[in-house]
């Protein structure tokens, strides 16, 4: 299954990764969930075991500006043709 994020959901996830912060709670419980309220309809279909939200950690999230300040870089990685091939927020945003 490829990891790669829709344009428009990369851009919905980091919207309100970079601004609500109860959105930022929720994406540090359940990635997964996050990426459903978003709109990703694969982080919404249970049958699915591996998705995207394989991809995104919340532990360590960088702060909303980090995001910001990062946010073409992410956007590409999440949206690339090769999909995510590693896991983002596990690293540092900067």
């Amino acid at each position: 299954m490829s990891h790669k994020l829709p344009p428009d959901i990369a851009d919905r996830l980091l919207d309100r990764l970079s601004e609500d912060d109860a959105f930022r709670e929720m994406f540090r419980r359940d990635p997964r969930a996050a990426l459903a309220s978003v709109g990703y309809a694969d982080a919404a279909d249970t049958s699915l075991e591996d998705g995207a939200w394989s991809c995104l950690h919340g532990e360590n999230l960088p702060d909303k500006q980090a995001l910001k300040d990062a946010r073409r870089a992410l956007h590409e990685q999440m949206t690339s043709q090769d999909g995510m091939s590693f896991v983002i927020f596990k690293v540092s945003a900067d």
